[in-house]
C-alpha cells in the first residue's frame, strides 16, 4: 500500500473558462461592485460560497496540504460553474444579493432550469466562455494560492472602504459579538483558553478578548487591512497585473472611470441593464462630506485609549492610499 504521504492530488482536467474573485473585508461594498458586474455580457451571477474563502485558510495555518488546497480550490470552481450553467444550487431567494433577483441576467438562469445537462451543459461552457464570478472574505492576504490554482484564467478585483465606514457597518451587523456565538454566523474560530477566536486576530488574542465589541472590530478590521496589503506586495510580480483595485467611496460618487478600466480588464462591456441596475444601487450618488468625521467621533467615544489609537493609525495609514503605488489598472 501507498504511503499517503507519498500521494500527490492533481487536477489536469479543468474548464478553461475566466474567473473573476471580488473581495474585500466585510461591508466594504462588494456585492455593489458584484451586481453591476452581473450585467456585462459573459460575466456570471455572482457566488459566495465559504470553501473558496476557507480552503486558503486551512492551509495557511497547516490544516492542510498544498496540493489538497489546489485540488480543492479547483475544483470548487469547476463544480459551482457547470451547477451554475444548468441552474443547480442557484439562489432563487427574492431579497438575497447571491439570489437571481438582485443580479443583471435573472431570466438566463430560469431558462437554465430547462436546458439539457451533462455533455450538452460542458459543450455551452466551451461555446459561450462564461467568466464565472465568486466572492471571498479578505482572499487578498492569501492570493498567491488563487493565482497558483488558476493562473491565467483568473482575474481578481479587490474593493477597499473607508475603515470608518467598514466598521460603522460592521458594528450595525454585531459582528464584534455574533462570530463564535451565533449560530448564523460562519466565520472560521479556534480555541483560545476556551473561547472561541477569530482567525484574523491570531497574536493579538489577549486584546479580542479585552476588548468590547467595536474595539473588537478595530483590531479585526485594521488587521486585515494590514495583511492584505502585504499579500498583494509578496504576490509574483506576473500575477500583480491580474490584480484590480477600487476604492468604493470613489467608485460610488464617479463610477465610470473605474467601469471604463473593467471593461478592458474582464475583456466585457457595460450595457443598457448596467445603468439600471446602477439606478438601483444609487450609484452614483452625492458624497456627504460630513458623515466621516460624525462617525469617526461617535466611533473614538466608545473606544478606550489604547483602541484609539490603533483606529487614528489605521485612518491615516488608509488615507495614504497604498495601492495607489501599485501600478496596476485602478
Amino acid at each position: 500500500m501507498n504511503n499517503p504521504n507519498d500521494i500527490k492530488l492533481i487536477r489536469n482536467n479543468t474548464f478553461s473558462s475566466d474567473i473573476v474573485i471580488i473581495d474585500g473585508q466585510g461591508r466594504s461594498g462588494k456585492n455593489m461592485i458584484s451586481v453591476i458586474l452581473s450585467t456585462m455580457p459573459r460575466v456570471e451571477k455572482m457566488r459566495l460560497d465559504s470553501l473558496f474563502d476557507y480552503v486558503p485558510r486551512y492551509y495557511s495555518i497547516g490544516k492542510m496540504s498544498k496540493d489538497a488546497a489546489l485540488m480543492a480550490l479547483k475544483i470548487e470552481a469547476d463544480e459551482k460553474l457547470y451547477n451554475t450553467m444548468i441552474s443547480r444550487s442557484v439562489n432563487f431567494r427574492f431579497d438575497d444579493y447571491t439570489g437571481i433577483f438582485k443580479q443583471g441576467k435573472p431570466f438566463k438562469y430560469i431558462k437554465r432550469l430547462f436546458m439539457k445537462s451533462e455533455q450538452e451543459a460542458v459543450q455551452r461552457i466551451e461555446n459561450e466562455k462564461p467568466i464565472f464570478q465568486e466572492m471571498t472574505h479578505d482572499g487578498m492576504h492569501l492570493i498567491d494560492l488563487y493565482f497558483e490554482a488558476f493562473e491565467e484564467r483568473l482575474k481578481f478585483i479587490h474593493v477597499f472602504r473607508d475603515p470608518v465606514g467598514n466598521i460603522y457597518e460592521q458594528n450595525k451587523r454585531d459582528f464584534g459579538t455574533r462570530i463564535g456565538t451565533d449560530p448564523r454566523e460562519f466565520q472560521l474560530t479556534y480555541n483560545w483558553t476556551d473561547k472561541s477566536i477569530p482567525l484574523n486576530v491570531i497574536g493579538m488574542e489577549e486584546d479580542y478578548i479585552n476588548g468590547n465589541p467595536l474595539e473588537r472590530l478595530v483590531l479585526q478590521v485594521d488587521s486585515l487591512f494590514r495583511k492584505n496589503i502585504e499579500g498583494f506586495k509578496k504576490l509574483d510580480d506576473k500575477w500583480k497585473k491580474r490584480v484590480f483595485f477600487i476604492e468604493f467611496e470613489r467608485f460610488a460618487v464617479d463610477p465610470w472611470p473605474y467601469l471604463d478600466k473593467l471593461e478592458e480588464f474582464l475583456q466585457t462591456n457595460t450595457v443598457s441593464k448596467t445603468r439600471k441596475i446602477m439606478r438601483r444601487e444609487n450609484c452614483p450618488r452625492k458624497p456627504d462630506t460630513s458623515q466621516r468625521e460624525n462617525r469617526i467621533s461617535d466611533i473614538n467615544n466608545q473606544l478606550s485609549s489604547r483602541y484609539q489609537k490603533i483606529f487614528k493609525n489605521l485612518i491615516e495609514d488608509y488615507d495614504k492610499r497604498p495601492w495607489k503605488d501599485f501600478n496596476n489598472k485602478s
